[in-house]
């Protein structure tokens, strides 16, 4: 696939180690899935505009949803409004087949240029004192676990009941791989809880990411696994399947704003994990 696209080299040169990354996620069963948007001139590639299925589940409908990634242009070609032409291209054809098209950038002045608008994004805190685990988790190491992992994403559980990427691993394995291989990022797995955690901890403060699990362990049952004492939680999704008592603070994960064009059917404050953002 990578061979026979030669848009992935401007890819590379934009977002260096992203063609490895994707050889990756296709030797264990997900090749890349997004559709070019492509300006060229001759043989060569000067503008890429990726567009991914992203089906949301919003209060139990499923949404027609798509999202823009690996938008780039080559550096010697910028400035020349190639990429918001690719934009528009994109956004045209989605109209036919897509309720809204969504993104995450650190740029988001370039996008509402193109029609976007942001979407506030919130983490949820629960205040939740709790002693250092008894049980053991064990982190996800390729190409071991990469079996585990395949199995686990095409099984699991909705996540919350307000809103849910339904990935089946395609979006998730990208971004596990993509700055910490052969160990997954954030992923932990046990059989006691049959789940794999997504997580990380921080000054006694719990992180969480995501619950991968055909059934969803109960949150202490989670608790039990965390190798540390803790003071605090932060959900970084709705915690609805897990608690109502955590509270919602507005935040920005890891600089990048979500942006979206078109209906977007959400009021109440959510937030799209980590390893579901294209």
């Amino acid at each position: 696939m990578i061979e026979k696209s030669p848009f992935f080299n401007l890819l590379d040169q934009s977002f260096p180690g992203m063609k490895v990354n994707v050889s990756r996620c296709e030797s264990i069963g997900y090749p890349w899935a997004s559709k070019p948007f492509l300006k060229e001139e001759g043989n060569e590639v000067l503008s890429h505009v990726g567009f991914l299925d992203y089906p949301l589940i919003i209060n139990g409908r499923e949404y027609k949803t798509g999202g823009l990634n690996a938008v780039c242009t080559r550096t010697s070609h910028r400035g020349l409004g190639f990429a918001s032409e690719l934009i528009q291209q994109a956004l045209s054809w989605a109209k036919e087949h897509y309720e809204c098209v969504l993104l995450f950038t650190e740029i988001p002045q370039f996008y509402e240029t193109n029609s976007f608008r942001k979407i506030q994004e919130y983490r949820f805190h629960l205040p939740c004192p709790h002693a250092k685990g008894s049980q053991l988790l064990k982190p996800l190491i390729s190409p071991n676990d990469d079996v585990l992992f395949f199995d686990y994403f095409n099984n699991r559980s909705a996540l919350s009941n307000y809103i849910w990427l339904k990935d089946n691993g395609t979006i998730a394995s990208f971004n596990a791989f993509f700055t910490t291989f052969p160990t997954y990022w954030s992923l932990y797995y046990c059989s006691s809880i049959d789940a794999i955690l997504s997580f990380e901890i921080k000054d006694r403060t719990l992180h969480l990411y995501d619950v991968i699990a055909s059934k969803l362990p109960s949150l202490e049952s989670i608790l039990d696994h965390i190798q540390s004492e803790i003071d605090h939680i932060y959900f970084y999704f709705s915690p609805d399947r897990f608690t109502v008592s955590a509270v919602p603070e507005p935040y920005l994960f890891d600089n990048s704003y979500l942006m979206v064009h078109g209906n977007w059917p959400l009021v109440q404050p959510f937030m799209i994990p980590p390893l579901a953002r294209c």
